[in-house]
């Protein structure tokens, strides 16, 4: 199953090619975009791409924080901003991201949270190791401590962040975040594979690609999905 979802992780790497200049490079898909500065009580400064534009929005949006939308330009120049949706503290920066893939981390079919927490410590335990990949090396942990594992990768020079938690009947219960695909959410078994998405568009691809995976698989479009583990979830409790 750790090999299926490797599969699912690499299966956006190829989306987004073209140059990122062009405004409406990959509008047949959910893009990630910044909120730069908000101009008044209804209008933001966003930056898409290597593009920046002014837009309307009817939500309230947080300068500084990055989302996933859909992005669609009509008759006159007008474009149209729907279905915002957050994107996880973890997945914002690409500085935090492992310049390692999935194979690498997981070599053999097998796994163990033991011997993946051993690897987290050989990896702090490294002096010549640089600040930012001792951040994310110590996240990695604390999502360990909450029996989740915590992937950031690169896949064709695009983000992804995986997170998977292995239940008692040998399932996994996965989160995976797209740079261009958004979120996906779901569950492996030996059988089959269900994998729910926020973007129809996003649903239309991944039933194009599915084949690839190479198990049964169900796909379903859910209304919000959050990822098992994020910054917010690094709040201590003092009680008690």
């Amino acid at each position: 199953m750790i090999s299926t979802l490797h599969k699912l992780a690499g299966i956006g790497s190829d989306i987004g090619h073209t140059s990122s200049s062009s405004i409406n490079f990959n509008a047949n898909l959910p893009v990630s975009l910044e909120v730069l500065k908000q101009i008044d009580a209804t209008r933001f400064r966003l930056k898409l791409g290597r593009k920046e534009l002014t837009t309307k929005s009817s939500k309230n949006l947080k300068e500084g924080q990055k989302y996933w939308a859909n992005f669609s330009e009509g008759k006159g120049g007008i474009l149209t901003i729907s279905n915002l949706w957050k994107q996880p503290q973890l997945f914002e920066e690409e500085a935090y991201f492992l310049p390692v893939s999935f194979d690498q981390l997981f070599e053999s079919r097998s796994f163990s949270y033991s011997d993946f927490k051993a690897f987290l410590f050989k990896q702090l335990s490294d002096e010549q190791l640089s600040r930012e990949l001792f951040k994310t090396y110590s996240y990695m942990l604390l999502a360990l401590s909450k029996a989740t594992i915590h992937l950031p990768l690169i896949y064709g020079g695009k983000k992804v962040m995986v997170q998977f938690q292995k239940q008692a009947d040998a399932s996994l219960i996965f989160y995976i975040a797209y740079e261009h695909l958004g979120p996906l959410r779901g569950i492996i078994t030996p059988s089959e594979f269900e994998i729910a998405t926020m973007y129809e568009k996003s649903l239309h691809y991944l039933q194009k690609e599915s084949p690839k995976l190479g198990m049964i698989t169900h796909l379903t479009l859910q209304k919000e999905i959050k990822s098992l583990f994020d910054v917010s979830d690094l709040v201590l409790d003092v009680k008690g």
